[in-house]
């Protein structure tokens, strides 16, 4: 399943994303008699409010199925996809939990040694913007740099979880832009500043579930800058996989619905080019990675 926050003619809401256009979940459970009552509502219209319900994805599901064996007369209409502003799936997540030298390849550029378990780090839940927005330079740095990774959505209250059981208490994916301010990150002597100033944490389109993508562990995953590719790579690639990851950080601290690990970066970051490149006022940024879609956000001063 594809699950999309969205906002029509100043409505927030989520839906179901259809081959043939986008399912609101709240009127569709109206519409078939299904109540989750939350916050006065019949049924969540936030994200992070479905996800606490046990039974989030057998309802998803059985809305889905419901709307597929009625009459087309007596279906719900879908929304037009055209119609909506995609908003990140997840607006403000409890937790932004971000791993550093994930990946080889980039703990190599970078001149690193790969840890036994990657840097954990935070990034600020108000860092949070959506598909399409526009990210207004901060003028705190001018080193902006751009970080493809897959994000994993936690779908169950999770402590303490073994490796083989992790998969269980993953919602789903998303795409994460970990867009990060290096001279921050390398002035400050920790990493909180430079990953968490306003916009540097893109998200979108969509969550897709695990029973979709698995442990989406061979996924394509690319980073395009004006049309030019900066990264290329695969998840295959990742030190630590999901379900080692899920495992590993619920040893430590309790994961919860709705939040959100940002998995590491491959290869092909700015900072280590020669000379280096940095965003700058215009610059597009192109995200993808299979199985998912494209994230995509403009840089502006």
């Amino acid at each position: 399943m594809r699950l999309v926050s969205y906002s029509k003619d100043d409505m927030k809401s989520i839906g179901a994303e259809l081959t043939e256009g986008v399912m609101d979940l709240p009127s569709t459970a109206a519409h078939f008699g299904i109540e989750h009552r939350v916050h006065g509502y019949n049924f969540p219209v936030v994200m992070i409010d479905l996800l606490k319900q046990t039974d989030w994805i057998d309802t998803v599901k059985a809305l889905i199925e419901n709307y597929r064996q009625s009459h087309s007369d007596e279906r719900p209409e879908l929304l037009r996809k055209d119609e909506l502003r995609f908003m990140a799936p997840i607006r403000r997540p409890g937790k932004i939990i971000g791993l550093g030298l994930n990946y080889r390849d980039h703990a190599k550029e970078t001149g690193e040694s790969v840890p036994e378990f990657p840097s954990i780090f935070a990034k600020f839940s108000s860092s949070v913007v959506n598909p399409d927005d526009d990210i207004p330079i901060p003028k705190v740095t001018c080193k902006l740099d751009w970080e493809v990774e897959l994000g994993v959505v936690i779908g169950r209250i999770c402590k303490e979880v073994s490796v083989d059981e992790a998969l269980k208490y993953v919602a789903g994916y998303t795409i994460i832009n970990d867009v990060s301010a290096r001279d921050l990150q390398q002035g400050d002597g920790q990493w909180i500043r430079g990953k968490s100033l306003d916009g540097l944490c893109p998200m979108g389109p969509c969550i897709v579930t695990t029973d979709e993508l698995g442990d989406a562990s061979d996924l394509k995953l690319q980073t395009r800058i004006n049309g030019v590719i900066k990264q290329d790579s695969s998840t295959s690639h990742l030190v630590h996989n999901v379900p080692q990851v899920v495992s590993y950080l619920s040893q430590s601290f309790t994961l919860e619905p709705g939040d959100v690990i940002t998995t590491g970066t491959p290869s092909g970051v700015g900072f280590v080019r020669n000379p280096p490149e940095y965003l700058q006022d215009g610059d597009e940024m192109e995200l993808y990675i299979e199985g998912i879609g494209y994230l995509r956000n403009r840089i502006v001063a």
